[in-house]
C-alpha cells in the first residue's frame, strides 16, 4: 500500500470518528437544552457557543498550524477532546447537567476543534499528491455526508434511551480512537521558513499574503458571500415548505435530507476519475452560475401556487442538484487553494478563510430572518438570486483573464503527454 493510499484510509477514518463524536454531542446538547428549557433562546446560545469560538480563533489557529509541526497538533487536539468528554462523563455521573454545562462544554469542544480543524484542512496537499487531491477531498466530503445524516438518526434514537453520561463516554472514546488513527499520518516534507514574528503578526502576514493572491482572495471573499446568501436559504426554505407550501413536519424532514443525499451522491461521484477536474476555475464558474440560477427555485411553486404533493417532487429535485452543484463549487476551489498557496502557509489561509465564511452567518440569520418578517418568501428568494448571480459575474470576470489562462496551460500540458506516449 503506498504512503498516498495509507494516508487517506487513515485521514477518512479518523475524520469520521472525530466528526462522529462531536455531531453526536452537538445534538444532544441541543435536544437536551430544547427539552429541559423549552427555551429557543438558550438554544440558540448553545448554537451561538458552538459557532463564535472558530470566528474569532480561525486566523490564530492557522498561524499555529504554519508555526507548528501539524501532526503533533492534530494528535494534541484529539487528545484534549477525548480527554474534555471523558472529565464531562465523569461530572455528569455527580451532578444533573444544565445550559451553562452545556454551553461550556460546546465552547471548549469548539475551540479545540477550531485549531483540529485548520490544521487538518490545510495538512491535506501535505498527505496527497496533485493528483490525489481530488479523489481526497471528495472522500472527505462524503464522510462529512455520511455522519451529518447519520449522527441525528442514531442520537436521536438513543436520546430517550441513555443517559448523557453515555453519549459523553462514547465522545471520549471516539475522539481517543481518531488521536490513534492521526499517529499513522505520513506528512510530506516542504521547506518550512521558521519565523520570530509573533502570532498576531504571524496572522497578518497571512492575511497580507491572501490579499497578493488576486485570484485566491476573489475565492476567498466569494465563498463568504456564498455562506452569506446559503445561511439565507436555511432561514428561508423552512418558512417556505412549512408556512406557505403547507407540508408536514415528516415531509420537511424528508427535503432537508435530500440535501445531504445530494451532497453524499456528488461527493462519491467526484472520487471518480471519471469525473476528474481538469479546468478548476472554469468548473467553478459554470458550477456557480448553475448554482446561482437554482437559488429561485423554492420560489417557483410559490408564485405558480402549487399543491402540496408537486411541491415536494419540485422541492426534492432542487434540494438533490443544490447538494450536487455546491459540491461540485467547494471541491475545484479546495484544489485551487490547495495547489496554489505556499505550504508554509496553507493554515493561515484556510483559517483566514474559515473566519470570513463562519463571521458572516450571524449577519445573515438575523438579516433574513428579520426581512422575512416584511417581504414575502418568493421575493426575498428573487432578491438573493439576483444578487448571487450578479457577485458571481462580476467575480468572474475579474479573473476571466485567469480562466483563459488555465484552459491553455492545461491544453499545452495535454498534448505533452499526449505527444510522449
Amino acid at each position: 500500500m503506498t504512503t498516498t493510499s495509507s494516508n487517506l484510509y487513515v485521514l477518512l477514518l479518523g475524520k469520521f470518528m472525530s466528526l462522529f463524536a462531536s455531531s453526536l454531542f452537538t445534538f444532544v446538547a441541543g435536544l437536551t437544552v430544547l427539552t429541559t428549557s423549552g427555551s429557543g433562546l438558550q438554544f440558540a446560545l448553545v448554537l451561538l457557543a458552538g459557532t463564535l469560538p472558530r470566528v474569532l480563533l480561525s486566523p490564530f489557529a492557522g498561524a499555529y498550524a504554519d508555526k507548528l509541526n501539524r501532526k503533533r497538533v492534530i494528535i494534541t487536539m484529539e487528545s484534549l477532546n477525548g480527554l474534555l468528554f471523558f472529565l464531562a462523563g465523569l461530572a455528569s455521573l455527580v451532578w444533573t447537567f444544565g445550559v451553562p454545562a452545556f454551553l461550556i462544554i460546546t465552547c471548549l469542544l469548539s475551540i479545540v476543534s477550531t485549531f483540529l480543524s485548520v490544521t487538518l484542512n490545510s495538512s491535506i496537499p501535505l498527505l496527497f499528491d496533485e493528483d490525489g487531491l481530488q479523489r481526497a477531498n471528495s472522500l472527505i466530503q462524503s464522510i462529512i455526508s455520511v455522519s451529518s445524516i447519520g449522527t441525528p438518526l442514531l442520537a436521536g434514537a438513543l436520546f430517550t434511551l441513555l443517559p448523557v453520561s453515555a453519549f459523553l463516554f462514547s465522545s471520549s472514546f471516539l475522539f481517543i480512537i481518531a488521536a490513534l488513527f492521526a499517529t499513522r499520518l505520513a506528512f510530506r516534507a516542504y521547506e518550512h521558513v521558521p519565523t520570530d514574528q509573533s502570532t498576531w503578526d504571524d496572522v497578518r502576514s497571512g492575511f497580507r499574503y491572501l490579499k497578493r493572491q488576486r485570484i485566491l482572495w476573489t475565492l476567498t471573499v466569494l465563498a463568504a458571500f456564498l455562506n452569506f446568501f446559503f445561511v439565507a436559504s436555511e432561514v428561508l426554505f423552512p418558512i417556505a415548505a412549512l408556512q406557505e407550501i403547507g407540508v408536514s413536519p415528516l415531509q420537511f424532514g424528508f427535503l432537508e435530507s435530500m440535501f445531504a443525499v445530494g451532497f453524499l451522491v456528488a461527493s462519491l461521484t467526484h472520487a471518480l476519475p471519471v469525473f476528474r477536474i481538469k479546468y478548476r476555475l472554469a468548473t467553478t464558474r459554470t458550477a456557480l452560475l448553475v448554482t446561482s440560477c437554482l437559488f429561485i427555485a423554492p420560489a417557483i411553486p410559490l408564485y405558480f401556487d402549487f399543491s402540496v404533493t408537486p411541491a415536494i417532487v419540485f422541492l426534492t429535485g432542487f434540494a438533490l442538484l443544490s447538494g450536487f452543484f455546491i459540491l461540485r463549487v467547494n471541491i475545484p476551489i479546495q484544489l485551487f487553494l490547495q495547489t496554489n498557496t505556499e505550504p508554509s502557509y496553507l493554515g493561515r489561509v484556510m483559517g483566514v478563510l474559515e473566519s470570513l465564511a463562519l463571521g458572516i452567518t450571524p449577519l445573515g440569520f438575523v438579516l433574513f430572518g428579520a426581512l422575512s418578517e416584511w417581504l414575502s418568501t418568493a421575493s426575498l428568494y428573487t432578491i438573493c438570486m439576483i444578487c448571487l448571480l450578479s457577485l458571481t459575474l462580476i467575480a468572474m470576470h475579474r479573473i476571466r483573464h485567469d480562466i483563459a489562462a488555465e484552459k491553455a496551460v492545461v491544453l499545452v500540458e495535454s498534448e505533452s503527454a499526449s505527444a510522449h506516449q
